[in-house]
């Protein structure tokens, strides 16, 4: 089945920051799989759309950014979600934020014009367990876009009118 929009949330390859002298006990990888970027970039092809919304942290910005051009898309907005908290990796500055990268290719399929500056470029809930994504982000592209067919990538839960894909799934 074709989708008109994407949302992904890939499980990008990294490690978990901190000195291991002050949490000797904690293993260093996620506690969950992590994929290359040529990976995630091909699951992405499978499951090409007009859009796509792209999670990524400040890490693989620029990555995230070029990946999507080299599929054929074009950036529309970079949304913040301020997740009001954050950890501090080896204890310097603490990341209480990740990108919601909003990408489309030629045209640009059309919003729900009683939508049209309903939103601004800043989401601002509280993150509340690891990777878990804002409602608020679910809300933002429904209001936008109530009659696409949408997919979720990597998924860790169903939700009423999007199908899912994902080895999390609950």
């Amino acid at each position: 089945m074709k989708y008109n929009l994407v949302y992904a949330d890939p499980p990008w390859r990294q490690t978990k920051g901190g000195l291991r002298k002050t949490r000797p006990n904690q293993e260093k990888e996620l506690d969950y799989p992590t994929l290359s970027l040529e990976m995630i970039k091909e699951i992405l092809k499978d499951y090409d759309s007009e859009t796509l919304f792209l999670w990524t942290i400040d890490k693989f910005l620029f990555e995230a950014q070029t990946m999507a051009e080299e599929l054929g898309y074009k950036l529309h907005a970079r949304i913040i979600w301020d997740k009001e908290n954050g950890i501090a990796p080896a204890f310097t500055i603490r990341y209480s934020h990740e990108y919601l990268l909003w990408f489309y290719k030629t045209p640009m399929n059309k919003i729900d014009k009683g939508m049209m500056g309903k939103f601004t470029t800043v989401i601002r809930e509280k993150s509340t367990k690891h990777s878990k994504k804002p409602i608020k982000a679910y809300e933002l592209i429904e209001s936008l876009y109530p009659n696409l067919n949408k997919i979720e990538l990597f998924a860790r839960n169903r939700r009423e009118g999007w199908d899912a894909w994902g080895n999390e799934i609950k």
